[in-house]
């Protein structure tokens, strides 16, 4: 039953990363955290959004911004050697209680960013690309970072969308490669069985998306990934903090 539930929620996150080019992680991180635990939960968010992030490439590749696809992946990859540290030596119930703070937080900073100045040159994408890469690989959420980015930088939507796909893949790869080094024996515990239900389920769920894109507006699908994200992460937090009780 579990497993089900935490294949559904790969399922609900390829789908509205489909429909607006982000929001696997979101949707489906906290859930799957809930489900299968912190450090489980997290390598799943981590597999399925960078397969799913590959398969959008392919589809999106003419609209990224290469340049700033750069800066942000050379800041994300320096944010993930202090967030595998973390990852791999702080306790569950903290890492849950991290990963709840991280998603509210994250999700509130970029309602505000708007009401930033604009940024521009190089700094801004090194700084978020840097938080970006250290939520990637503590909490499998790396979204909210570049959402306050593309925000308050006016960053066009469609090539926003679009470079985020190489974003998510290459921090998506090197989270797992790093978890599969430092934690060989829990990460290979997950179990073929695991691997080939998370590929299906984002292959379904690209389908699903691609089906929904015909009826529901992108902006309708937004609406679904902050609910979605707030009620997880919201969950994530009350498990880690009744945990301690």
């Amino acid at each position: 039953m579990i497993v089900a539930l935490a294949l559904l929620a790969v399922v609900a996150g390829a789908a509205l990363q489909r429909i607006t080019g982000l929001g696997f992680a979101l949707v489906s991180a906290p859930f799957l955290v809930l489900l299968l635990g912190p450090f489980d939960g997290v390598v799943v968010a981590n597999a399925g959004g960078t397969l799913s992030s590959l398969l959008l490439l392919v589809r999106l590749r003419d609209l990224i911004d290469w340049q700033r696809f750069r800066y942000l992946t050379a800041g994300a990859l320096v944010g993930t050697i202090p967030g595998a540290w973390v990852a791999l030596n702080v306790a569950d119930r903290v890492l849950d209680i991290g990963i709840g703070l991280a998603v509210l937080l994250g999700m509130s900073a970029s309602f505000l960013a708007a009401r930033l100045g604009t940024m521009s040159g190089r700094a801004p994408m090194l700084a978020f690309g840097g938080a970006s890469g250290f939520m990637n690989v503590t909490a499998g959420v790396g979204g909210p970072a570049l959402s306050v980015y593309g925000v308050a930088s006016r960053w066009s939507q469609l090539s926003f969308a679009a470079t985020l796909q190489p974003v998510f893949l290459v921090m998506g790869l090197v989270s797992l490669a790093v978890k599969g080094v430092g934690a060989p024996e829990a990460f290979a515990a997950l179990g073929w069985t695991v691997w080939l239900g998370v590929a299906l389920a984002v292959l379904l769920g690209l389908v699903v998306g691609a089906v929904l894109a015909r009826r529901v507006s992108p902006q309708a699908a937004r609406v679904v990934v902050i609910v979605m994200a707030y009620a997880g992460g919201a969950a994530t937090l009350l498990r880690g903090l009744l945990a301690g009780t």
